[in-house]
């Protein structure tokens, strides 16, 4: 089945959503940012601690089903005596809810500007590979 891919997810983001079944995270990074924007609620993705450039057949993550999603922006002010600076950072809040394991058959896509997508099997516990 194919998947849009969150890479880079901290292990301990990974081992919470595992834990409590449901989590929310932000999501500030360009490339997850993107497969944000290209997701909706009730859509399954792929969750791994692996970076995108590093994504390959046999890497194993977490699928987990959107739940709600937002995007805001949010506006950050810094200044001394000698000057000011704004920036405007938009970023995803997504609430997870974890489905199950699996591991990557093989990455689809990888283009700047554009989501990650592979396509993955789902692994069972009972499977010994």
């Amino acid at each position: 089945m194919q998947y849009i891919v969150f890479s880079g997810i901290s292990q301990h983001v990974l081992k919470s959503l595992e834990q409590d079944k449901i989590k929310t995270i932000e999501i500030r990074s360009p490339h997850n940012f993107l497969s944000a924007l290209e997701t909706d609620i009730g859509d399954v993705v792929f969750l791994t601690s692996t970076s995108l450039g590093d994504i390959r057949p046999g890497i194993t993550g977490i699928i987990a089903k959107i739940r709600e999603k937002q995007i805001s922006m949010h506006r950050m002010v810094q200044r001394t005596e000698d000057f000011y600076e704004e920036a405007e950072v938009q970023m995803a809040r997504l609430q997870l809810e974890l489905k199950g394991y699996a591991r990557v058959r093989r990455a689809i896509c990888c283009a700047i500007g554009e989501a990650a997508i592979v396509d993955a099997d789902q692994m069972l516990f009972f499977e010994g590979r």
